[in-house]
């Protein structure tokens, strides 16, 4: 049996490269962004951008059930 796609990794990896496209497209074609910039900042900004959103998405999204790992964790009381 093929395991789903857990929820988190959904959102982390959707908002990671939806917001890394946006941000490139603003700090590249948008001038205030392209001319109000340093150098060094305008080319790490997407990657920056990206990751927090991304992992502030994945932290928030709901967690996956997964009934068929029940009973299996180290933390169950015996």
């Amino acid at each position: 049996m093929k395991a789903p796609v857990e929820a988190k990794v959904k959102a982390g990896s959707a908002a990671t490269i939806v917001t890394g496209i946006l941000t490139w497209v603003l700090v590249t074609y948008v001038p205030a962004f392209h001319s109000g910039l340093p150098s060094a900042l305008s080319a790490v900004l997407p990657v920056i951008v990206a990751s927090v959103l991304g992992t502030v998405a994945a932290w928030k999204a709901p967690h996956t059930a997964r009934p068929d790992l029940a009973g299996t964790g180290a933390h169950e009381a015996k």
